[in-house]
């Protein structure tokens, strides 16, 4: 279908993408971009009745992790969410990403912990997939201290953040980890071969061919590890044994192709699979719960995920 009238207007309003080399200068620029989406096209976000960082060690450093905890007396099932930015930027310190979080803790009754993994090109591959790893095993680790349920944990993300949860839930299943209830991934980027890119999305849709290109560059000091099925989980060999899925992609998209790839290997290989597609939306489109309305049926759709997990209950 064509692209939402809504949308349509607001690509010609948004600046365009910006290629920038300086990394300090790169991040000042996206978080006052993306800060300033939050202010005028997301709708206002929830408190949380919790909220606290706390720093874990990782290999060769720390990271941060924020904490969202309701009310409600638990355990809770827990949603570990890793932050979009193409591997080169993001923070768990954005408003629009401290914003989805508390949406989502308040929405589905459900501990959220953000992720601050390692950036590239100072923390090149698989430098952000092993923090998000050890992450999700902190998170099982004190899952008492938590108030959590370590039977009932989410890993989702968005972007590149869904790549991180797609690769994360495929090293726990090889390394015999910590046990993921539901893999939740957003307009993912789950072949960074790019063989999947669907290349009439290539410009004008926030997300574009340049971008990738640096992306690639930036990520990886060998070009060959972009076939590693932890970076490119799609095209993983073995899709069997993993988390049951939630997946939603928008239809102007480049990263699209590589979320139908993941959608049915995993249904080939027994996995149970939710796959959506959002007609007429871009990569962009989720956080514009104010002005589009699609954003706001996506947004209902993942707390309705989140909800199947954290509304079940487990016997320890």
């Amino acid at each position: 279908m064509p692209i939402d009238p809504v949308v349509a207007n607001l690509l010609t309003q948004l600046p365009p993408p910006a290629l920038i080399d300086d990394p300090v200068v790169r991040m000042q620029t996206e978080k006052a971009t993306l800060n300033s989406i939050a202010a005028q096209l997301a709708e206002p976000y929830p408190e949380v009745a919790n909220r606290k960082l706390v720093e874990i060690p990782v290999e060769h450093g720390t990271i941060e992790l924020r904490i969202y905890t309701p009310p409600t007396p638990g355990p809770r099932a827990a949603y570990v969410f890793f932050f979009g930015g193409g591997f080169r930027g993001g923070s768990i310190h954005y408003d629009l990403n401290d914003g989805t979080c508390r949406e989502r803790c308040v929405g589905a009754d459900t501990v959220v912990v953000a992720v601050g993994y390692r950036l590239a090109p100072e923390f090149p591959f698989p430098t952000a997939l092993n923090d998000g790893y050890t992450a999700v095993q902190w998170v099982a680790e004190h899952a008492d201290e938590l108030g959590v349920d370590p039977e009932r944990l989410i890993i989702g993300g968005q972007s590149s953040g869904g790549n991180i949860a797609a690769s994360v839930c495929l090293m726990a299943r090889d390394q015999s980890g910590p046990r993921i209830a539901l893999q939740l991934l957003e307009v993912a980027a789950l072949d960074l071969t790019w063989k999947t890119q669907l290349h009439e999305y290539d410009y004008g849709y926030i997300l574009e061919a340049p971008e990738i290109d640096q992306i690639t560059r930036d990520l990886f000091t060998d070009p060959a590890d972009a076939k590693s099925p932890y970076v490119s989980p799609a095209l993983a060999e073995d899709l069997s044994h993993l988390p049951r899925a939630v997946i939603l992609t928008s239809e102007f998209d480049l990263t699209r192709g590589s979320c139908e790839l993941y959608a049915r290997r995993l249904e080939e290989a027994g996995v149970s699979v939710t796959y959506t597609m959002a007609d007429g939306q871009i990569h962009a489109s989720p956080m514009m719960t104010k002005v589009v309305g699609a954003a706001r049926v996506w947004r209902e759709t993942v707390i309705t995920a989140l909800r199947s997990v954290s509304t079940i209950s487990t016997t320890k």
